[in-house]
């Protein structure tokens, strides 16, 4: 088994649902927060997806004021095997942000 700290920047340039990350096959990813910046005139609702077997579950929502920084997360989250984490914006251009993460890699010999 071996981990790897990573982040994954992004940016929500329009207001459709937006990938920000799928956990790989024999992988779990420990997500502690989503950073997001609004960087726009005023202020912006963001909310946040997971996929897991074609369902998708409403995470987090969050009004994120004109000019400010938030980690759009209360909690620690971990994604399984083929979960999609995704981002919508009611305003695009306006919201960057990254999300640093845990990824928990298995191999044949010590499966998760």
């Amino acid at each position: 088994m071996s981990t790897l700290y990573k982040s994954e920047p992004f940016a929500l340039a329009t207001t459709a649902n937006t990938t920000i990350y799928t956990c790989p096959a024999e992988v779990e990813t420990i997500i502690k927060g989503i950073q997001i910046t609004n960087h726009g005139a005023g202020n912006t609702a963001v909310e946040c997806f997971i996929e897991r077997n074609s369902t998708t579950y409403e995470i987090a929502h969050k009004l994120i004021s004109a000019n400010d920084t938030s980690n759009i997360l209360a909690t620690t989250i971990i994604l399984e095997a083929g979960d999609v984490l995704s981002l919508t914006a009611a305003s695009g251009g306006v919201l960057s942000g990254v999300m640093p993460y845990l990824e928990i890699r298995s191999d044949t010999n010590n499966p998760i």
